[in-house]
C-alpha cells in the first residue's frame, strides 16, 4: 500500500487551485485597482458611465424588440394562420371531379393534419339599401373545423350545422346520418350562414337577421346575365380582428354546389391544414405533384406572407440598428481607457521596469474595458428581461391613462402588444455586445502594451 505523504498532498491542492495562470491573476488584481482608481477622475468616470449605460441600453432595447416580434410571430400563427388555409388545391379547370379521391390523396401526407372541400365566389351582400362586396366561402360544416378555426372565434351564434346527408359524408365526416336529418329537417328552408362582426356592424346586422347574396351568373355564351338571388339566414357571428372580420361570408358547400349546378362530388378546391404552416412551401409542392388533378398550389405566404416578411424584415433592421447602438457605446471605452492609460503613465513605467511583461500589460487595460461593458450587459439584460415581461401590462395602463390605443383590432389581427422572450436571443445579444466591447478595448490596450518605460515615466 503506497504511502501518501503530507507533502504531496500540499502540492496537488495547489496544482488543483491554481488552474488560473499567476499571470492572469496578477492582471486581474492591477486591472480591478486601476479601474477603481482611475475612474475617480470626474470626465474619466462621466465617459465610463456614458459607456455602460450606452451598453446596457442597446441590450435591454434589442432583448425588448427581439421578444416583441417574437410575440407578433407567436399570434401571427395562432390567430392568424389559424383561420388562413396553410395550403389551397386549387381546380385549373373550373372544378375538381372527385374532391373526395383529392381529400383521401392529400390525407396520405404525415405533416397533414386536415384537408376540407370548398368553393370561393365573389358576391354582394345586400341589406336594404346598402350593397358590399363579399366573398362567400362554400365549406363542409363539419370539416372546414379541422383547417380553421374561425368557429373557435363565434361571438354570438353557432358555426355552420347544414351537411348534405348522403353516404359519402356520413363517411367521411363520421357523424351520424340521424343526427344530420334532424338538424337539416328543423329548418329546411333556411339556409345557414357565418360572418364577421366587422361586416355585422357595418351593415348593421344581428343574428338570426336574414341577408341577401346576389352571385355573379353567365349565361351560355359567356355573356353576363342577371345574378343569382340567395337568401340566407345570419345564425353566427366571429371576431377575429383586423379585416378578416370583414367580406367574408360562410355558407354550407351544398348550397353553391346546388346553386352551380355542380353534384356533391364537385369542389373548387381543396384547402390544407399542416403540423407546421411554415413548411407549407415545401410541402405544397410535394403534395401538389402527387395529386392526379391538375390544381394551382395556393401556400399562405402567397396570400399573408407579407405579414411574416414584414415581422422578418424588421427583426432583422432592429437586430442591425442595436448592433450600431451596441458599438457606438463600446467604442466610448477607447476613450475612457485612453484617458486612463494617461493617468497611469508613470505607474506602468515604474511597473515595466520591475519586470511586468507587455502581455500583462495589454491584459489589464483589456480586462479594465470589459468590467465596464459586463456591468452594462448585466443591467441591460436584467432591464431587458423585466420590461419584456411587464410590457403588456404597462401598455395597457399607459392606453388606460392617455385614453389612446396602440394597436387598433380594427386593422390588426390583435389589439395588445405580445412578447415572447426568448433565452437563446438573450445568450446571442449579451455574447454580441462582449465580443463588440472586447474589440473595442484592443486599441489603447495594445497602445499602452508597446509603450517603453523611459516614454511612460518621462511621460
Amino acid at each position: 500500500m503506497p504511502i501518501i505523504s503530507p507533502s504531496s498532498i500540499k502540492k496537488d491542492s495547489i496544482k488543483s487551485s491554481s488552474l488560473i495562470s499567476p499571470s492572469f491573476k496578477l492582471a486581474a488584481t492591477f486591472a480591478k485597482r486601476y479601474y477603481h482608481a482611475a475612474f475617480q477622475n470626474k470626465y474619466i468616470r462621466f465617459i465610463n458611465r456614458a459607456s455602460k449605460i450606452g451598453i446596457s441600453v442597446g441590450v435591454a432595447a434589442l432583448i425588448v424588440g427581439l421578444s416583441i416580434m417574437n410575440g407578433f410571430e407567436r399570434e401571427l400563427k395562432s390567430s392568424l394562420l389559424a383561420v388562413v388555409p396553410d395550403i389551397e388545391f386549387e381546380a385549373v379547370q373550373g372544378s375538381l371531379p372527385n374532391w373526395h379521391a383529392t381529400q383521401a390523396a392529400i390525407l396520405k401526407n404525415p405533416n397533414v393534419i386536415g384537408a376540407a372541400p370548398y368553393i370561393k365566389v365573389n358576391a354582394m351582400l345586400q341589406q336594404q339599401n346598402d350593397l358590399e362586396a363579399v366573398i362567400i366561402h362554400g365549406v363542409s360544416a363539419k370539416l372546414e373545423t379541422s383547417v380553421n378555426a374561425t368557429h373557435k372565434y363565434i361571438k354570438a351564434g353557432h358555426w355552420l350545422t347544414q351537411e348534405p346527408v348522403n353516404a359519402v359524408t356520413v363517411a367521411t365526416t363520421g357523424i351520424n346520418a340521424a343526427q344530420l336529418t334532424d338538424v337539416t329537417s328543423a329548418d329546411a328552408n333556411k339556409v345557414e350562414a357565418v360572418i364577421g362582426q366587422g361586416l355585422a356592424n357595418k351593415l348593421g346586422l344581428s343574428l338570426h337577421d336574414d341577408i341577401e347574396l346576389l352571385i355573379p351568373n353567365t349565361s351560355v355564351s359567356g355573356k353576363l346575365a342577371a345574378p343569382k338571388y340567395l337568401k340566407a339566414n345570419l345564425v353566427g357571428i366571429y371576431q377575429l380582428g383586423g379585416q378578416m372580420d370583414y367580406g367574408q361570408v360562410y355558407l354550407p358547400l351544398s348550397i353553391i354546389q346546388e346553386k352551380f349546378g355542380w353534384t356533391e362530388q364537385q369542389a373548387e378546391g381543396v384547402k390544407v391544414g399542416l403540423n407546421d404552416p411554415f413548411d407549407a412551401q415545401v410541402l405544397g409542392r410535394q403534395i401538389g405533384s402527387s395529386l392526379h388533378d391538375y390544381v394551382y398550389v395556393l401556400d399562405w405566404f402567397r396570400t399573408n406572407g407579407h405579414v411574416y416578411n414584414d415581422i422578418v424584415m424588421v427583426k432583422d433592421i432592429m437586430y442591425l440598428v442595436m448592433v450600431l447602438v451596441m458599438s457606438v457605446a463600446c467604442f466610448n471605452i477607447v476613450s475612457s481607457l485612453t484617458m486612463a492609460i494617461q493617468e497611469k503613465h508613470s505607474d506602468i513605467g515604474i511597473l515595466k521596469t520591475m519586470g511586468l511583461t507587455p502581455v500583462i500589460v495589454k491584459r489589464v487595460f483589456v480586462m479594465m474595458g470589459m468590467l465596464t461593458a459586463v456591468k452594462g450587459i448585466a443591467w441591460g439584460i436584467l432591464w431587458g428581461v423585466v420590461l419584456t415581461l411587464s410590457i403588456p401590462e404597462l401598455l395597457s395602463v399607459i392606453e388606460q391613462l392617455f385614453n389612446v390605443k396602440a394597436l387598433d383590432g380594427e386593422v390588426y389581427f390583435i389589439d395588445y402588444l405580445p412578447t415572447e422572450l426568448e433565452l437563446i436571443q438573450v445568450l446571442v445579444v449579451s455574447v454580441t455586445a462582449f465580443v463588440i466591447a472586447y474589440f473595442a478595448t484592443l486599441y489603447p490596450a495594445s497602445r499602452a502594451s508597446k509603450l517603453s518605460p523611459v516614454e511612460l515615466i518621462s511621460g
